[in-house]
């Protein structure tokens, strides 16, 4: 006779795919292959949804115009913007998170009231007049919202500042560093309004500006 298994309801199935997909986000370079992963969580939690099971392939079709889709995807684009040859997968998974929040899938560890994120984002441009590292950013504008990346102060981070609102665009710093720089700390090379990779929506720091210069000039 055949064993016979009891299925879980769709709200555990739903706060299970919610606990993995946050997991990936936050620790991308433990899963292998981040679109992979990401996808194919999105695409379980749309189903159990099942009240709008193509709303992945519009924020694909929307991210395309907006500058943050290419043929390798949204890894692609931060190659070209940050112009780093390592590290991209802390930076796509910020883009993932936002659309993540938006789906009310994002678990926030700090949630910024409205002060707070006005406050954090009017600073951002005159912030990034200089350059940053990591503790700088923690002590200007508080613990992140969540932060893209493991807790090796050698490897990259992405620190995202959100509030409660999935309509607000989160506003995210990019953080470089490796084994080879000797820097003790993860260096800011752009602050970001979610939204879009345009061009436009970064602010760099002037280490991102040289990394972002020295990258054009020699590819």
């Amino acid at each position: 006779m055949p064993n016979t298994y009891a299925l879980a309801d769709s709200s555990a199935l739903r706060a299970h795919f919610v606990d993995q997909l946050n997991s990936v986000l936050r620790r991308p370079g433990a899963y292998g292959d981040l679109d992979t992963a990401v996808w194919f969580l999105m695409d379980h939690l749309l189903v159990v949804e099942t009240d709008d099971p193509g709303a992945w392939t519009a924020e694909q079709s929307r991210l395309t115009e907006s500058g943050a889709w290419y043929a390798d995807g949204i890894q692609g684009a931060f190659e070209k913007l940050l112009r780093l040859e390592t590290g991209h997968d802390v930076h796509a998974a910020s883009v993932y998170a936002e659309f993540a929040h938006r789906r009310g899938w994002l678990t926030l560890d700090r949630i910024l009231s409205k002060d707070e994120y006005d406050a954090v984002r009017g600073a951002l441009h005159d912030w990034c007049a200089a350059d940053r590292d990591l503790p700088d950013a923690v002590t200007a504008f508080g613990e992140p919202s969540v932060v893209f990346g493991g807790a090796n102060p050698r490897t990259g981070k992405a620190l995202a500042y959100a509030t409660s609102d999935p309509e607000v665009p989160m506003l995210v710093l990019h953080l470089w560093n490796d084994y080879g720089s000797g820097r003790p700390q993860p260096a800011v090379l752009a602050a970001r309004i979610g939204g879009d990779l345009l061009p436009e929506s970064f602010t760099f720091t002037p280490l991102g500006q040289v990394t972002r210069t020295s990258g054009e000039e020699s590819g």
